[in-house]
């Protein structure tokens, strides 16, 4: 009998410790380090026409929506890129929600208007 609720103790606590939740914690070091890395990704591609400008968001404000845009050639890896985005977008989430980040909630527009200027995309004003 003893062996018998043994087993089930040990059973549910395995059970219990696999239910548990992952926390990730996040550092503003981290996001600093990760948008440099978006960046120079960004940076790598070039362009020769407008045509192959488009944009990003990226980010997630405390209130919600997107930090802001990046611009980008189409000569980039676009799966590479959204992934990366996609992580840090998620991270600066945790991180917003792990420290009570407040922000001004407002809501960056996208670009209207991007070029390819001297080999690289940018958003016109």
């Amino acid at each position: 009998m003893k062996a018998l609720v043994l087993i089930l103790l040990l059973i549910v606590s395995a059970a219990s410790c696999q239910n548990t939740e992952d926390v990730q914690n996040v550092s503003l070091q981290d996001l600093e380090l990760q948008f440099e890395v978006i960046q120079e990704l960004v940076n790598q591609s070039n362009c020769s026409e407008n045509s192959q400008c488009s944009y990003i968001a990226y980010g997630t404000k405390a209130c919600g929506g997107p930090q802001g845009y990046l611009v980008f050639s189409s000569e980039i890896d676009e799966n590479k890129l959204k992934a990366m985005v996609t992580k840090y977008s998620k991270d600066e989430d945790t991180y917003n929600k792990q420290n009570g980040i407040m922000s001004d909630c407002s809501f960056p527009l996208p670009p209207e208007n991007f070029s390819c200027i001297g080999g690289k995309c940018v958003a016109i004003e």
